[in-house]
């Protein structure tokens, strides 16, 4: 039996997908797995308090926000996992022949919700064989100063993956080994049976998960809708300026508004790979916090024209179809290469 470590039980779709995703294709290629169900009561009552707090502002957000995140707790209950661990010590003993770490930004130590847990470099975890596949420091920097009991947990790995280059940076640092660039798992495994069918046409998806474009750059936005008889839909969270709201939905059915939407516009690395998934025209609007995860997969594919810079940009990237055959190319060329990495290393 392999256990996958990684984040799954946050409300959030990209994390969901990622690990649905990795655990759904290791079955289908053989590999008993389960998740390992570890979150610090810390990390999880922080994430409920912030989104609480921050998304649920009158009592029909509350609503909303309560009914997405018990949607969440039932699909977090559809995937194959293992019974609870809230502490490392938990965690310990708990024996797996084989553990892999990721995907997602598991390696982000500064921003995300329990701060600093070094379970995800190995700590703790008992077992003869531990790899990463696809980790992430998200907006974290390679070349910062880091704690230093990750240089020495980084180097009971035996084999590591990563899915952008600040992170093999990272990697590098520490592990005698080079690392592997691979594929985001969501990239790896074919959703078509789970999505949900939406009935929803002619609109602009965007998709965020707080962080909004400037003033100007909505204006230019709410113009495109206006002139194409689109509307603007955003999926997860409420924006007041989005025609259509739509916090309340699952996994599957977030997927299907992806693959109806006329044009993307999103800041987040999971609505970039779902854009190239469903071969979406999109643009992204970006902060130097996403630009180590979004800027660095736009450069590989050869897709970084495809950040809004400002307003008139965004209007020309409207217009400006994406020629998908190179880029379906380079991903057909990663997956066998991301697919090896799996392979080698089961």
């Amino acid at each position: 039996m392999i256990g996958i470590l990684t984040f799954y039980q946050c409300y959030n779709y990209g994390a969901y997908l990622q690990a649905y995703a990795l655990q759904r294709y290791l079955l289908d290629n053989g590999y008993e797995n389960e998740l390992i169900n570890y979150r610090s009561r810390k990390s999880e009552d922080n994430e409920y308090r912030t989104i609480v707090s921050e998304d649920g502002k009158g009592w029909v957000q509350r609503v909303r926000i309560l009914a997405k995140i018990v949607i969440f707790k039932v699909y977090h209950r559809k995937m194959k996992r293992s019974g609870r661990f809230y502490t490392r010590e938990e965690l310990s003993g708990k024996f797996y022949p084989t553990i892999i770490v990721g995907s997602d930004q598991i390696w982000c130590y500064t921003k995300e919700w329990g701060g600093l847990d070094t379970t995800y470099f190995s700590d703790g975890l008992h077992t003869d064989r531990i790899i990463t596949y696809a980790a992430s420091m998200g907006p974290d920097k390679w070349d910062q100063p880091h704690p230093r009991s990750i240089g020495r947990l980084i180097k009971n790995f035996s084999s590591i993956s990563v899915r952008d280059t600040n992170t093999w940076q990272f990697a590098k640092l520490f592990h005698p080994a080079e690392p592997q660039l691979v594929l985001d798992p969501t990239l790896l495994y074919d959703f078509r049976k789970e999505e949900r069918k939406v009935p929803l046409r002619n609109y602009i998806l965007f998709y965020s998960d707080g962080l909004e474009p400037a003033g100007e750059m909505i204006k230019a936005l709410r113009e495109l809708a206006r002139d194409n008889a689109l509307k603007i839909v955003s999926v997860g969270k409420k924006f007041d300026w989005c025609d259509m709201n739509i916090v309340a939905l699952s996994p599957f059915r977030w997927l299907g508004y992806f693959r109806n939407a006329r044009f993307i516009f999103t800041c987040m690395y999971h609505g970039l790979l779902f854009s190239l998934k469903c071969n979406k025209d999109f643009a992204m609007f970006l902060n130097p916090g996403r630009e180590n995860k979004c800027l660095d997969f736009l450069k590989r594919t050869g897709l970084e024209n495809r950040v809004a810079t400002d307003h008139a940009v965004l209007r020309q990237l409207f217009k400006l179809p994406i020629d998908y055959s190179p880029v379906n190319a380079f991903l057909e060329k990663q997956r066998d290469i991301s697919e090896e990495f799996i392979r080698k290393n089961m």
